[in-house]
């Protein structure tokens, strides 16, 4: 089964013993566990490593990285392990254990805007492009798939879709954008005609649109063919709200403001973490609350389950020995009736001696089974209901 721990968990683990003797404690193989370091940027012992330790040798353990902006502090490791942070799937009794400290940041915020600031550098959107980012590439490759089939078959309603100098501007802004986030492991998904894209850091995913600004959409004084455009971050991917926004304006062209734009989308990233890591606390609160409420109303209906059921075992008795009394009656009566009938027959001109005898002897075995008393019978109610008891 999979395991959650931290990262500096995770870390202190590798660095204590082989990959390959670990590895066993979660069910995988020593791969797949170095692969899953990986995933959260921790470094793990290098091919030797135990060897040199072993023989006395200088050995040297890397400090744990800081975590990257919307990386994941806790780490799900072992067999079954989907990776994903936000379905993390916790079984009841995780949920019903005590609960994890509140979270806490210790870094603010604006020390994860230099850090990022600093390790994005300056982003620029050059008119010559050296090298495209591979989510651009493809959509060059399939746009000239589009221009080559329109040169064959003029009537084809798939056109190409980059081919005016802002389409291919957009492209140059996406990829100044979509190389820079990448320095953070950001992963990139856009639309066929790049109007919109994800843009994904780690669990965290931010919507960004690229178009024509709406201002210069309904001015009157539009910027000729090149037309101006707006690069916003968007509320969700299938939402048109805009949470933030950035425009070509007069001296302040979008290609002047790709740095500021890269550092806000991977701190978006970082605060949504956050937020997601609050959320899923107070879930976490409230469903454990959820659940002991539940397990108290399930342990109240037992017990009065419970209790009416030893009541209608106790009635059940008192039925049985009431029914026990009267079957005694009855049974009395019919041998003092067969008494009677013996004293008046003995007396009798009329020889019924056999006859009577017979009928006698059935009367009696008759009263015998209604008798509780004959046998023991009268145990059997209360026998019957300390075996259901059982």
């Amino acid at each position: 089964m999979a395991e959650r721990m931290s990262r500096k968990e995770l870390y202190d683990l590798v660095w204590s013993e082989p990959l390959r003797n670990l590895s066993g404690r979660f069910g995988i193989s020593d791969v797949a566990l170095k692969k899953c370091c990986q995933r959260s940027a921790i470094p793990t012992p290098e091919r030797g490593y135990w060897a040199r330790k072993d023989a006395g040798k200088e050995t040297f353990i890397p400090d744990l990285p800081e975590r990257l902006p919307a990386m994941e502090d806790e780490v799900i490791v072992g067999r079954g392990n989907d990776y994903y942070w936000d379905d993390p799937q916790w079984t009841r009794e995780e949920l019903l254990g005590p609960l994890p400290p509140r979270p806490e940041f210790t870094t603010p915020m604006e020390a994860v805007r230099e850090r990022v600031t600093k390790t994005i550098g300056k982003v620029t959107a050059p008119r010559e492009v050296r090298a495209w980012h591979p989510a651009i590439q493809r959509l060059l490759k399939d746009d000239e798939a589009r221009r080559e089939k329109l040169r064959t078959h003029s009537y084809s309603w798939d056109k190409p879709l980059f081919e005016s100098p802002l389409d291919m501007r957009r492209l140059r802004l996406l990829n100044s954008l979509f190389v820079a986030i990448g320095k953070f492991t950001g992963k990139v998904s856009p639309d066929k005609d790049a109007r919109k894209a994800s843009l994904s850091f780690f669990n965290q995913h931010i919507a960004i649109a690229l178009g024509p600004s709406k201002q210069a959409v309904r001015g009157k004084n539009a910027d000729g063919p090149k037309g101006r455009l707006t690069l916003s971050i968007l509320e969700s991917y299938h939402s048109d709200k805009e949470v933030r926004s950035w425009h070509d304006g007069d001296g302040a062209k979008l290609e002047q403001q790709m740095t500021a734009i890269a550092v806000e989308v991977v701190l978006l990233a970082e605060a949504e973490y956050r937020d997601a890591l609050v959320r899923q606390y107070n879930w976490r609160v409230k469903r454990k609350a959820e659940l002991e409420e539940e397990d108290r109303r399930l342990k109240l209906e037992a017990e009065r389950a419970e209790h009416e059921r030893v009541k209608q075992l106790e009635q059940a008795r008192v039925d049985g020995l009431l029914s026990d009394a009267a079957a005694f009656q009855r049974s009395a009566a019919i041998r003092k009736y067969v008494e009677a009938i013996r004293a008046r027959h003995s007396c009798s001109p009329i020889a019924l001696d056999e006859e009577l005898e017979h009928w006698s002897m059935w009367a009696l075995a008759q009263a015998d089974q209604i008798d509780p008393a004959v046998g023991g019978n009268f145990l059997l109610q209360m026998r019957e209901t300390e075996q259901s008891d059982k």
